[in-house]
């Protein structure tokens, strides 16, 4: 069985948000059954020290250390089983800067299975007779491994990417800011929140950004024009895909649409994991139409500068 990559998960995941390391257990080697299989796991992370992104290392701290390598034997511990005998224990771990070497984070981690699972952490699903596999009560059942933060300090630093920050006003940037920062905490309603008022008061910004990237794109301006005189504001994110640059609709949808689109449900009708989903891919799709704008501003003014070498 590959061996899942946590990094994304110890990195990026906020509190309380369930990520599934083993998809149907059946391992024949130690993989994420037991508190030390964690140890050593490494994943990037600010360092406050430092100042920077660097590489930091889970560990135990010197009590856990002694424990658990005293209980590290072929035997999952009864202890980390519930009565129903699904795994389900909590442990605490320190995160360790790599480079300065001084500075740690805590992090709690819960870790669980949704069926029982066999207590021997290298297992052999039972096969047919002569194979020299016995056959088990865990024959024939499914489980599933997942884990989730329940306990971190300091708390994940919210970071704003700037390809966005450069974009917005103060006011904008302090919704962004505090959506990020809601999603850091697993309150997806909130987050959705204010990526709606984002989307309400800039979508139409960017629009007349992407209008003005191409001056001979005179169809693009019109609808933009269109919108001034009218204010019917659905109808220039409904046309206006086949303007847009092709960097953009090589999504095969119109981005500027699904992002309008949006604003228009009620949060009334959403639950907190319904908002929190949304809410990333809301963050996804801005940074790509973001960063796409920038880079067609950036090939213009470069173009221009090259042209103007020529005269």
């Amino acid at each position: 069985m590959e061996k899942i990559n946590l990094e994304n998960f110890l990195k990026n995941y906020p509190l309380y948000k369930p990520f599934r390391i083993i998809e149907n257990y059946k391992v024949e080697t130690s993989e994420y059954n037991r508190p030390y299989a964690f140890v050593g796991e490494t994943f990037m992370y600010y360092c406050e020290k430092e100042q920077a992104e660097k590489t930091f290392e889970l560990e135990f701290n010197a009590s856990a250390q002694e424990f658990w390598s005293l209980a590290d034997g072929e035997r999952i511990p009864d202890i980390l089983f519930d009565d129903n005998k699904h795994l389900n224990f909590v442990e605490h771990f320190k995160g360790c800067c790599k480079s300065c070497k001084s500075y740690n984070i805590d992090m709690t981690l819960h870790v669980w299975s949704d069926n029982k699972i066999p207590n021997n952490k290298y297992y052999r699903l039972g096969g047919p007779a002569g194979s020299g596999i016995t056959k088990s009560e865990f024959d024939g059942i499914e489980a599933n491994i997942f884990i989730e933060k329940i306990g971190l300090f300091p708390k994940q630093k919210t970071t704003v990417d700037n390809e966005i920050k450069k974009h917005f006003d103060k006011e904008t940037n302090n919704w962004y800011y505090k959506a990020c920062e809601c999603m850091n905490q697993n309150h997806g309603i909130g987050a959705f929140a204010y990526f709606r008022r984002i989307i309400e008061k800039e979508l139409l910004t960017i629009v007349k950004e992407i209008s003005e990237l191409d001056a001979a794109n005179s169809e693009m301006k019109k609808l933009y024009d269109e919108y001034i005189l009218t204010n019917k504001v659905y109808s220039i994110y409904e046309n206006i895909f086949e303007f847009l640059p092709k960097s953009l609709q090589s999504l095969g949808i119109n981005p500027i649409k699904t992002l309008y689109n949006q604003t228009s449900e009620g949060l009334h009708s959403l639950d907190e994991k319904e908002c929190l989903l949304r809410s990333a891919n809301i963050d996804l799709l801005l940074k790509f139409v973001m960063k796409r704008i920038n880079e067609e501003q950036s090939e213009i003014l470069r173009v221009r500068e090259a042209v103007k070498g020529l005269k």
